[in-house]
């Protein structure tokens, strides 16, 4: 992966938009460099600036591990503005976690269910997931 990361660096450094949020993802994840999340957050927000509706989508996940919830929904609204829909589920994930609005996650689960520009295993999740808030508590 080292090899793959110097090259879509590169890519990215002289100004070629696609490899920016491909860098985030190795710094995210760590392939082939050091995992880093500060590098990961530059290179998601420089291909978000371009259009990227998936880097914001990382970005709020990177903010959602961080516990900054509010933050993280500023960034999947954003995400899910700019076609990425599968940003939904993490939107309802939030709602989830802070359990203050069972509502507001039921909204965003149904639209990654019925959307038909998610991937099948967010639509599998938010299935599963709104037959959990069915259960009687």
């Amino acid at each position: 992966m080292r090899p793959a990361f110097r090259l879509f660096l590169a890519a990215a450094k002289a100004g070629i938009v696609p490899a920016f949020r491909t860098v985030g993802q190795f710094y995210d994840r760590g392939d082939g460099v050091k995992a880093n999340q500060e590098a990961a957050l530059y290179w998601y927000r420089r291909a978000y600036r371009h259009g990227s509706g998936s880097a914001a989508n990382n970005i709020g996940c990177i903010w959602l591990d961080r516990g900054k919830l509010s933050r993280a929904i500023w960034w999947l609204k954003r995400a899910v503005k700019l076609g990425d829909e599968d940003a939904n589920l993490n939107i309802a994930k939030v709602y989830l976690r802070r359990r203050n609005n069972l509502a507001k996650a039921e909204e965003h689960l149904n639209k990654v269910r019925k959307s038909k520009r998610v991937t099948t295993g967010s639509k599998e999740e938010a299935r599963q997931l709104l037959k959990e808030l069915e259960r009687p508590r």
